[in-house]
């Protein structure tokens, strides 16, 4: 362990500061999720006849918005899975570990807010490059969890090399198609939406390549 870490900054397993922290997390993950629906709205037509063409035409024009919504929420669980698989090796916790989550936490909380950006105004480039910097950040935190997990004295559970080897794949794959997102919008116009359907492909081959890689790492041993 790094010198400037000294053992009073360390919680044991008895004094509970690693439960408070999931706890914490879980909540954060859980509220922002939910907030993320608030931009799901009923189309307010008014009058007492509605037509179902009209009715039709009204919820088509919410699409962007259920959309969105969808992709926002897939984003988030998939950082509470994540999340979920590092933690699940630690049996200490540590200031610098808390910090880090904080942060995270800060960011998880803050994504309604890009998420109706998007949801509203998916066609302008400002709208797209705000989605993806702040999940940029929000990955990047993941991975810096990654290493503080894997450092000395901060893991003590056995290790998951599967488990180890997805996040890295699942979030450097992140970080690449969030940052692609923020140039996209510029270049694609309203076609740069889609460069996030490559999430789904970096989710889909995650356990295959962790597959290959544990058997590369099997054979050098």
């Amino acid at each position: 362990m790094d010198d400037d870490l000294d053992a009073s900054a360390v919680g044991e397993v008895s004094d509970n500061s690693l439960g408070r922290l999931l706890t914490l997390s879980d909540g954060v993950f859980a509220i922002a999720m939910t907030l993320l629906a608030l931009d799901l709205r009923v189309p307010d037509l008014g009058g007492d006849t509605v037509t179902n063409a009209e009715l039709l035409r009204a919820l088509a024009a919410e699409v962007p918005s259920v959309a969105t919504y969808l992709l926002s929420f897939y984003v988030v669980a998939s950082y509470w899975m994540t999340h979920h698989r590092l933690m699940r090796s630690v049996q200490v916790t540590h200031i610098r570990l808390q910090i880090h989550t904080l942060l995270l936490l800060t960011l998880v909380a803050a994504l309604p807010f890009p998420s109706g950006l998007l949801a509203r105004y998916a066609s302008t480039p400002v709208a797209l490059s705000v989605y993806g910097a702040v999940n940029v950040l929000a990955s990047l935190m993941l991975l810096w969890l990654r290493h503080d997990v894997r450092a000395d004295g901060l893991s003590t559970g056995p290790v998951d090399l599967d488990a180890r080897l997805r996040t890295g794949w699942v979030g450097w794959g992140r970080v690449v198609v969030f940052a692609l997102c923020i140039p996209a919008g510029f270049i694609l116009g309203g076609k740069g939406p889609w460069v996030l359907a490559l999430l789904a492909v970096v989710g889909a081959s995650a356990r295959p390549w962790s597959r290959w890689r544990r058997r590369g790492v099997t054979t050098a041993r």
